[in-house]
């Protein structure tokens, strides 16, 4: 299953083995900063269904920042280790989920308790990511490589049902107008 993951992975991810977690002495399927974004996707998906956060202003400028963080990471213009890498992911798949999820469905209006809660729920849920993966990809044991490879194909998953059904929404938002034109006999 490991080597059938590794060659997925292989079509998309550099993997190369010196920016890339082997705990317990197995390659990941995906570099450092890939586990991260991947992992950092499914947390993410998860959050968003089981909250459902409105997108306010606030929510929209902390995900782009998320997003734009990956400037300086992703051309190396700051120096980086594994743990930067892994982060810098994480923080990019928690702002790519943000946006994909906008078109998803409209945003359940929770009541202010509420709100206060799943504002926690996601700062423990982010903070628990940013830790937790390099810490597991740091470790010796093999189950932490089992287990953070099946999260890189968990995540990996749900960034490409957000991704497809978002371009399904565009081709119906491109379809639609064309057949009411050629309905009206203009096209």
């Amino acid at each position: 299953m490991l080597q059938i993951l590794n060659d997925v992975f292989g079509l998309i991810c550099h993997q190369n083995p010196d920016h890339t977690w082997s705990p317990g002495g197995l390659l990941l399927p995906a570099c450092q900063r890939c586990t991260g974004l991947y992992i950092g996707a499914f947390v993410a998906a998860l959050w968003h269904i089981a909250f459902r956060p409105a997108p306010t202003n606030r929510w929209l400028w902390l995900h782009g920042g998320f997003l734009l963080a990956m400037v300086p990471f992703g051309f190396h213009l700051v120096p980086q280790g594994p743990f930067v890498r892994t982060d810098s992911g994480v923080l990019f798949g928690f702002g790519l989920v943000a946006f994909l999820w906008l078109t998803l469905e409209p945003a359940g209006h929770l009541p202010r308790s509420a709100l206060r809660t799943a504002g926690w729920c996601f700062a423990a849920s982010l903070v628990a990511t940013v830790v937790l993966i390099p810490w597991f990809g740091a470790s010796g044991d093999v189950t932490a490589a089992v287990s953070l490879s099946f999260l890189i194909g968990a995540g990996a998953f749900a960034l490409t049902a957000l991704v497809t059904w978002n371009l399904l929404l565009a081709a119906m938002a491109i379809i639609r107008p064309l057949q009411r034109l050629s309905q009206r006999g203009i096209a």
